[in-house]
């Protein structure tokens, strides 16, 4: 028995929105499974999606070595900076580097000659991010220097889109022409690379010139879940919300009007109220932000959240329902529920799906 709060992550949504992604862009697909999938369980998954997907995306070389271990057969791309000290495993466990500063580069030059193995690497450009990766003005003498190395075999290049989910296109736009430019003038000095990406799960949605004819792969995460970036963006293109969280109503009382709940006393009762206290809080992603101005679901009839959300239980008003002890509750699930949350948080999906992510939220697989 699912007996206090769990999500159903159902395989077969995913891979219906896999097949979609490539419908819709033409591209190769490289799904981003980094934060333990955000959350939702990384080796339950990629065993079932291996067939699909043409690259998987992960954060840092201890999430690398962990998918590796679960014997997919697709190229693995650590999409952020690596140290230099961990070069030599990236190298022997043929993980793909992203590669955007000299001390990197001084150490594959040194293990790819020492074990005359190849260092697989994806040039990181900084279009307007600012995060990691070679500005427009220091590329090309880069470059140029990694041509000298025999060992080192340039798979791909790619950027990263700050606004991509935005009404106003404007910076996107920006940075995507400055991304062009630089794979126009290598295309100039007859330099071609395999793999060109910039879109991700905003860009596929609110900009189609970013897979277009000039790029190979788009990098995706929340789509594959059928969790949109920003909730506007769902009526741009259909995907299946592959997750459904839940709980169960852990005790039942009535108080009297003018009767202050939970830590704070934010909340006061206006009228007599039927209270159902529920086993979710914070400790398992329910955002405390959320707290007086979100609503479960009770048999499809909303239920208000009241009092501030506790890191183990939650408050329900459940007045006029005929709610049981031991009743499921959803948390959210295909009415953009998640979407509707990072609104209210003034943060992304990706947070509130990671939040969730907690050890002792169970993660059920429906195929």
């Amino acid at each position: 028995m699912r007996d206090r709060t769990w999500i159903e992550v159902n395989i077969s949504k995913i891979k219906n929105n896999i097949k979609k992604l490539k419908r819709i862009t033409g591209k190769k697909i490289l799904a981003s499974v980094k934060c333990d999938f955000y959350g939702m369980g990384l080796k339950e998954v990629v065993k079932e999606i291996d067939d699909l997907v043409d690259f998987y995306g992960v954060a840092c070389l201890d999430e690398g070595i962990e998918l590796k271990s679960f014997n997919v057969k697709k190229p693995i791309l650590i999409m952020g900076s690596i140290l230099p000290s961990q070069v030599k495993e990236c190298i022997v466990n043929e993980i793909r580097i992203t590669l955007c500063n000299k001390e990197v580069l001084s150490e594959i030059c040194k293990y790819s000659n020492k074990y005359q193995k190849n260092a697989i690497v994806h040039i990181k450009i900084d279009t307007g991010m600012g995060r990691i990766g070679l500005r427009e003005n220091e590329f090309f003498s880069f470059f140029e220097k990694l041509l000298r190395y025999k060992f080192i075999k340039i798979e791909g290049i790619f950027s990263h889109f700050a606004t991509a989910e935005w009404k106003n296109k404007e910076y996107a736009k920006y940075q995507l022409n400055i991304f062009k430019s630089i794979i126009e003038k290598l295309e100039n000095k007859n330099i071609k690379i395999p793999l060109k990406h910039i879109a991700n799960s905003g860009a596929v949605l609110n900009l189609p010139e970013s897979y277009d004819k000039n790029f190979d792969m788009v990098r995706i995460g929340l789509l594959l879940l059928g969790v949109y970036p920003a909730r506007y963006l769902a009526k741009k293109i259909k995907f299946s919300c592959a997750l459904k969280g839940f709980t169960r109503v852990f005790y039942i009382k009535e108080v009297k009007k003018g009767t202050p709940l939970s830590y704070g006393l934010s909340f006061t009762t206006k009228r007599k109220t039927k209270v159902a206290t529920v086993g979710v809080g914070y400790g398992d992603g329910l955002r405390r932000l959320l707290s007086n101005k979100f609503y479960l679901q009770w048999k499809n009839e909303k239920v208000k959240i009241i009092g501030n959300i506790c890191m183990d239980q939650t408050l329900l008003d459940i007045t006029n329902k005929d709610v049981k002890l031991g009743d499921v509750i959803k948390i959210f699930g295909e009415n953009l529920e998640i979407e509707k949350m990072a609104e209210i948080c003034k943060t992304v999906p990706q947070e509130i799906l990671c939040g969730f992510g907690s050890e002792r939220v169970e993660k059920i697989y429906i195929k």
